[in-house]
């Protein structure tokens, strides 16, 4: 049995209607250290779903970019992680107090500090974007030498689960500027299907968004699951939604995002005996491709 414990939990800016909420937690048997977020509960969650505005400014204002280009982050997503209204009562923002968390973990905790412990990411729907965002802001302040990360390892780990496009294709390229270092990894678990992971949403789905899904892309390595064969691994792998939406049949698209139907495919016969299963992240990664496409 894992010894496994939680050693953070924060649902105060929650309520009835959606907010966010994560979790840390640390397993001592299989040394690592895991930040957890939850997906879509209702409607708060929902509007900060469809808020694919572009932020340009909370991770690139002063940190710059490498790309050249103008990179940006969902604005939903972004502002669950950094608004001002989301501060704890130190006045530091929710990503401030988690990589708090987290840092003094690996730095104080005599079971973790010095011992090789292993940092991870996870979520499911909107928790996935918002993982992919908090690696993302890990990798980005771990490359810069910033304080605020001085005792993490050198490479955070991302694994979502119908994770909704995150950033636009300047965001991707400062993404994979990280995963060149190997500061940064994300392996990205889709259903065939699942229409949240995609971009292009077309008329008339847009109406009910804000900003351009057409501006989007994926970021990792994604692991697309399949109802009944094998699981196909490619890098990035973006799906636009036509491509996914069952137009026949709305509520087959509805059920295939549902976690209980993750769960029926990760254990599929055809995938506990896949080869992928079998690989460690970086075989995963060199499998899949260079980070450059």
């Amino acid at each position: 049995e894992d010894n496994l414990r939680i050693i953070d939990y924060d649902d105060e800016f929650t309520e009835g209607d959606g907010g966010l909420v994560y979790g840390v937690a640390v397993n001592l048997t299989h040394k690592w250290i895991t930040v957890v977020f939850r997906g879509s509960v209702g409607k708060t969650d929902f509007l900060t779903d469809r808020d694919f505005n572009l932020d340009y400014n909370s991770f690139f204002k002063t940190e710059g970019n490498i790309s050249g280009g103008k990179p940006g982050t969902h604005a939903g997503f972004t502002k669950y992680l950094v608004d001002e209204k989301m501060g704890d009562q130190d006045g530091r923002k929710c990503l401030d107090r988690i990589l708090a968390c987290v840092n003094n973990e690996f730095e104080t905790n005599k079971d973790v500090a010095g011992k090789d412990f292993s940092l991870y990411v996870t979520g499911h729907s909107l928790g996935g974007g918002l993982a992919n965002l908090f690696a993302f802001r890990v990798a980005q302040l771990k490359a810069m030498n910033h304080e605020s990360v001085k005792f993490l390892p050198n490479k955070v780990t991302a694994l979502t689960f119908a994770a909704p496009v995150a950033g636009n294709h300047d965001y991707n390229k400062e993404f994979q500027s990280l995963e060149k270092k190997g500061i940064l990894r994300h392996i990205r678990v889709a259903n065939e299907g699942d229409v949240v992971p995609t971009n292009e949403i077309p008329l008339p789905f847009s109406l009910a968004l804000a900003g351009n899904s057409h501006e989007y892309t994926q970021n990792g390595v994604n692991l697309h699951l399949f109802p009944d064969k094998e699981l196909a691994v490619d890098y990035r792998n973006t799906k636009p939604f036509n491509s996914q939406f069952f137009y026949l049949n709305p509520m087959k698209s509805a059920e295939t995002h549902f976690v209980a139907e993750y769960i029926r495919r990760v254990e599929l016969p055809a995938n506990k005996n896949s080869s992928c299963y079998q690989k460690t992240v970086e075989e995963i990664y060199a499998h899949a491709g260079d980070c450059t496409n």
